[in-house]
């Protein structure tokens, strides 16, 4: 055996142990500390006669369905909440939707589409949202008017009524634009 092969046994089974890599961590190890790992929060899903509050999430771009180039579907999400608590709830009545287009001077236009969703298919849409939060989804199609409509934005205006008589209830802040137009 050479002089080397003695000198080279020695520093590889050294780095193959990882003490050279050991080495140059241990001071930045020293300093940091395991993160804390959180608990998830578990909620009790409620259902409610009259919520407070709408959330209304909206897909920022409409989905070509059919293959003809302009985009006809919008995707949806809706979260209701009550006064006692931060977390979303059910609650039974109807949504309404309305998409009407907004000009450059920022004035709007006729509607593009207008949906109510009543209280069965509005049972059909719990689940899910978009965020995997517990809410309501919904597909709004464009149907044939889709493919007439020129490259710009619209604003998805929604409402949700309670089947209790309740106030209608609405976003805080109702602007959710949606491009519309030819897709791509």
């Amino acid at each position: 055996m050479s002089r080397w092969s003695l000198l080279l046994i020695p520093l590889l089974v050294c780095v193959a142990s990882g003490c050279a890599g050991e080495r140059r961590a241990r001071g930045y190890m020293d300093s940091v500390r395991a993160a804390p790992r959180l608990t998830p929060r578990t909620t009790r899903l409620q259902r409610i006669d009259t919520p407070t509050r709408l959330a209304v999430i909206v897909a920022a771009t409409t989905q070509d369905t059919d293959g003809d180039g302009f985009g006809d579907r919008i995707e949806v999400s809706a979260l209701l909440f009550g006064n006692a608590s931060a977390d979303a709830v059910f609650s039974n009545g109807a949504f309404m939707f309305e998409l009407v287009p907004v000009e450059s001077n920022g004035t709007t236009g006729p509607p593009l589409g207008a949906w109510t969703f009543e209280p069965d298919a509005v049972r059909r849409a719990e689940g899910p949202t978009m965020f995997g939060l517990p809410g309501y989804r919904f597909e709004l199609n464009l149907g044939k008017s889709a493919g007439s409509m020129q490259h710009g934005s619209a604003n998805l205006l929604s409402a949700f009524k309670p089947a209790s008589g309740g106030p209608l209830v609405v976003p805080a802040q109702d602007q959710r634009l949606v491009r519309v137009g030819p897709v791509g």
